[in-house]
């Protein structure tokens, strides 16, 4: 498979895990046709990582926010994005077994212009977007990459429903892109899985989504489907 015209962008954010950074990073690298590579740290942990070679190291100042949705909004919110015509948001615990991963998961959200497309991560597989690659139409429309306010959780359930609204919602079960996380017995329970997993940051995120969901969201598809221009 040939390598095209760089045409993604790979945003991977990171907290305390400078190891899986490079066995990441090593994954994309190699597996990768059309995209360029940002890894996303806090100020605070800057001296715990070392310059990768052909990665864009974006330094987030920590009051910002240290979870990877305060680290994804600001990449947005600095338009980062703009440059390009998809964004794939993936974690440091993720390990892209599949070359020409980002070609692949592209060409159904060009054949259509906008949507969301995800491989398979061995966990969720095809229900919602644990890694996904959405046209970055989508993020200049709602002006964030996570529901504000989330802490960590259900921005892989957002982008299905606005995949599924827009019926460019593409699952692609043969791009692995594997989750090495606890639940699957791939990872250790460590530091960063035991900040996000607690009853309180659960509760606190089903709440702001399920807010959203039955709120506001409705008014911005419509906006999105203006300004994609779909009836």
């Amino acid at each position: 498979m040939d390598k095209g015209h760089i045409t993604n962008l790979v945003i991977v954010g990171s907290r305390g895990r400078p190891q899986n950074v490079e066995r990441c990073f090593t994954h994309l690298k190699t597996m990768s046709h059309i995209s360029d590579f940002m890894l996303i740290i806090n100020e605070d942990q800057r001296d715990l990582y070392t310059d990768i070679d052909g990665v864009q190291t974006i330094v987030v100042p920590s009051s910002y926010g240290t979870t990877s949705c305060a680290k994804g909004n600001y990449i947005v919110e600095k338009k980062m994005h703009k440059d390009y015509f998809t964004l794939s948001y993936i974690d440091d615990d993720c390990v892209v077994e599949t070359d020409g991963w980002d070609l692949l998961l592209s060409l159904p959200l060009k054949a259509k212009g906008y949507g969301v497309a995800w491989g398979n991560d061995g966990i969720q597989n095809g229900r919602v977007p644990t890694k996904g690659t959405l046209t970055t139409n989508l993020l200049d429309v709602f002006g964030w990459l996570c529901i504000p306010g989330l802490i960590h959780l259900y921005i892989d359930d957002f982008w299905a429903r606005v995949g599924q609204e827009l019926n460019s919602a593409h699952y692609a079960p043969h791009v692995l892109m594997t989750h090495y996380h606890w639940m699957n017995k791939k990872a250790e329970m460590d530091a960063t899985y035991m900040e996000n997993a607690t009853r309180e940051v659960w509760d606190h995120d089903e709440r702001i989504f399920g807010d959203y969901m039955t709120g506001q969201f409705h008014d911005d598809m419509e906006r999105l489907k203006k300004a994609l221009k779909i009836a």
